[in-house]
């Protein structure tokens, strides 16, 4: 079982951003999924034959903060769609091992860590590349294998298909990324037993690519 890190997780969080935060990450990922500072979409889907509502979701992208394995963001995604509520509030890291989802932070400020890290992107992202782990979280185990595809009818499009089975069921998530423009939207499908299918996607995106 994974222990619980402080909010800093080793990174020196007090010191100023480094303005050249960049070249600790590989070329070829920045060039496949550069860093957004804002990200805003709706978020629609259908529950077996129903509709569901349509929520607005809002990334906002900490600054960067540069490690000995690369550069971390804090994520903070909020649901938008009445008033403003924290629904996740996370931590990516862009490196040498690629662009990685580390884990989510209590709301006490403690991070906790999916061990290892869930690798979304290798650090130079290759149509046909594919991988499989194990992954344990606060006593949660998650199997997953992933696979890099072309997207149909959109040869400057990458897609990271991941399926990913716990024992409450299995969800398949497909993240689409553009060449030079990064994240342009994901579907996701959602398999538990007992009960209907969920499927939901994106819709009414928009990307802010961070400049500084």
């Amino acid at each position: 079982m994974p222990s619980p890190i402080t909010a800093r997780g080793g990174y020196a969080t007090t010191m100023p951003p480094d303005p050249d935060w960049r070249k600790h990450i590989p070329a070829a990922l920045l060039e496949r999924a550069p860093v957004p500072s804002r990200v805003r979409y709706a978020r629609v889907g259908r529950a077996g034959p129903f509709e569901l509502p349509r929520v607005v979701l809002e990334e906002t992208w900490g600054e960067p903060q540069p490690g000995p394995d690369g550069v971390r963001f804090r994520r903070v995604t909020r649901d938008i769609t009445n008033a403003s509520r924290v629904v996740e509030d996370a931590c990516v890291r862009y490196g040498p091992a690629g662009l990685e989802d580390l884990g989510t932070y209590r709301p006490d400020g403690i991070l906790m860590l999916w061990e290892p890290p869930q690798r979304v992107l290798s650090a130079e992202p290759t149509i046909g590349e594919t991988w499989t782990s194990r992954h344990v979280r606060d006593g949660s185990l998650s199997d997953r294998e992933v696979t890099l595809a072309a997207a149909e009818h959109r040869p400057d499009w990458l897609v990271c298909v991941a399926e990913t089975r716990r024992e409450d069921g299995v969800i398949v998530l497909r993240i689409n990324y553009a060449l030079g423009e990064g994240f342009v939207g994901y579907e996701a499908l959602i398999q538990s037993p007992g009960r209907p299918s969920v499927r939901t996607w994106t819709e009414a995106l928009t990307v802010e690519t961070r400049s500084g």
